[in-house]
């Protein structure tokens, strides 16, 4: 028998949820040869400007270091669904652009997202969805994510 103690309080069941997210997200890009950072950088460069992102533009919008954006981009470009240009703006810079297998990669990311996503909310009601998806809105506009920049490493309050 549950206890008020013994629950699961809110922050165990939304991270558990997560986890679950994750992990089926993870699943259903195996038959494709895709990690899911490697999803979420061609995810990013689909809603880049024409002529792409530089690494460190790509790192920035996933809040990680340019070093660790390269063996990404590396893998995609061995993949072949990436393609580097010289930057025209700075000769020691590449631009990042998807090929055309990355463009058409996309298509299928998103149709195994949602997928895989409809089949973990198909157990609420409509109404349920959409209450939830309001809740989830509120937390992400009320508490956005820090600029990189203000990130601080943990115990260093200096």
């Amino acid at each position: 028998m549950h206890n008020e103690e013994s629950k699961d309080d809110l922050a165990d069941l939304f991270l558990r949820a997560s986890r679950v997210i994750r992990g089926r997200w993870r699943e259903n890009l195996i038959p494709l040869g895709i990690t899911p950072h490697q999803s979420r950088v061609l995810s990013l460069l689909s809603h880049a400007e024409p002529e792409g992102l530089r690494n460190s533009q790509l790192a920035d919008k996933l809040h990680i270091a340019a070093r660790s954006t390269t063996e990404v981009v590396d893998q995609l470009e061995e993949k072949q669904l990436i393609i580097r240009t010289p930057d025209p703006a700075d000769r020691r810079a590449t631009l990042i652009t998807l090929s055309a297998s990355g463009k058409a990669q996309i298509g299928e990311l998103s149709r195994l997202r949602r997928e895989g996503m409809d089949s973990y909310f198909d157990k609420l009601s409509p109404k349920d969805r959409k209450e939830l998806t309001r809740l989830l809105e509120v937390l992400d506009r009320e508490n956005p994510r820090p600029p990189r920049g203000d990130c601080k490493p943990i115990g260093r309050d200096k």
